[in-house]
């Protein structure tokens, strides 16, 4: 499957990722991992309990980016040092829906779909 890899700011553009039974197994520990960090009460929980969940959730994705993408040390240091949290979020969000089948156009449709309600008057009413 070829990934579009523009934000992370690398000389590729995309990348070619072979869906092995390996491959999607470590897209679904990741996401396992993300589902339970969803479970931490920010506001609430031990704030260490909150950082080392956090941790834990990024270290999981960027090893999971480093996994599928080959990506070099270099590239890795790139992409901490340039890419936002937000975005970095934004794309794993993006690869992982990828996996579950989602085209690049199906995503453009979700993202633009949810922007235009996030911008929407109407529904803070």
């Amino acid at each position: 499957m070829k990934i579009n890899i523009t934000r992370l700011g690398l000389r590729k553009k995309s990348a070619e990722v072979k869906t092995t039974v390996g491959v999607v197994e470590k897209a679904q520990n990741l996401q396992i991992q993300l589902l339970k960090s969803d479970a931490v009460d920010f506001t609430n929980d031990d704030p260490l309990v909150v950082l080392e969940t956090q941790k834990k959730m990024v270290q999981g994705l960027l090893q999971f980016m480093i996994d599928i993408f080959k990506l070099t040390d270099q590239e890795v240091e790139k992409i901490k040092s340039t890419l936002d949290f937000t975005d970095f979020q934004n794309f794993m969000a993006y690869v992982l829906f990828r996996f579950q089948g989602m085209s690049d156009e199906d995503w453009e449709t979700v993202t633009k779909q949810q922007s235009e309600e996030s911008a929407d008057p109407k529904e803070s009413n």
